[in-house]
Order: C-alpha cells, then sequence, then structure tokens
C-alpha cells in the first residue's frame, strides 16, 4: 500500500497525459519507484502494446540519447512506443 504522500504521487503522475509522462521520464522528473505511474498514463495511449520491461527499455534508450545530445521529442518517442512490437 502507498503512504499518503507516494499515493499522492503516484495519481498525479498517472495522471499525466501519455505524451506528458514521456517528456516527465525524458527530462527525469520522476523518481525511483515512479515508473509504474508513467507507465500506467503513458498506456493511456491504447496503441501502446509493449510490456512494462520493454516500455523501460525505451525510455532509457531515448533518456540516453537526449543525454548525448541527440534531439529527443516525446511525441516521436510516443509513436516509436506506439509502433514498437
Amino acid at each position: 500500500m502507498f503512504a499518503p504522500q507516494n499515493r499522492e504521487r503516484f495519481e498525479r503522475l498517472s495522471s499525466l497525459s501519455p505524451v506528458a509522462a514521456v517528456q516527465a521520464w525524458l527530462d527525469g522528473d520522476f523518481g525511483i519507484g515512479d515508473e509504474p505511474a508513467l507507465i500506467q498514463a503513458i498506456r493511456k495511449d491504447k496503441r501502446i502494446k509493449l510490456s512494462d520491461s520493454q516500455i523501460i527499455d525505451v525510455m532509457a534508450d531515448m533518456m540516453f540519447d537526449a543525454a548525448e545530445g541527440d534531439l529527443v521529442e516525446a511525441s516521436s518517442v510516443l509513436e516509436l512506443l506506439a509502433i514498437a512490437e
């Protein structure tokens, strides 16, 4: 069970739109253990069929690319998540 503060954080993050959740992930605007809330928000896009671990892998790759200086747009990452199998 979530502690009240953690539940509030989970609810706030999971209430994001899919593209806002991807942007928060890319920006690092989350903490350890927040991934399930972001994944729940991303899954609002019914095109997303990847497993949780696959979503985490794609997002880790995109964060690495962004850290290396590549232009990584949340809307493009969401489209990638939607077409990936």
